[in-house]
């Protein structure tokens, strides 16, 4: 079974705090999965990052398989993505 939602290698910095470092995430259908960790693990830029609210510095995302550049939650949002 492959991933409905999936991303690697995702770097997001701000100024010098680097939020998320080559951070991979797996989604699967049918799956519930829970953000823990923390405060300032890179919960919310993660989120953030897989819903469009911001653009990653480097790494992909992928919506069922497909390379995606979601360049806001409207975006996301219209795919499926919330």
């Amino acid at each position: 079974m492959e991933p409905i939602l999936s991303a690697r290698n995702l770097t997001k910095r701000y100024g010098r705090v680097t939020a998320l470092d080559n951070c991979d995430f797996d989604l699967m259908p049918g799956e519930i999965l829970g953000v823990i960790g923390d405060n300032g693990a890179g919960k919310s830029s993660l989120i953030k990052a897989l819903s469009g609210a911001i653009i990653p510095d480097a790494g992909e995302v992928f919506l069922d398989g497909q390379k995606i550049n979601f360049t806001s939650p409207i975006d996301a949002r219209n795919a499926g993505v919330e």
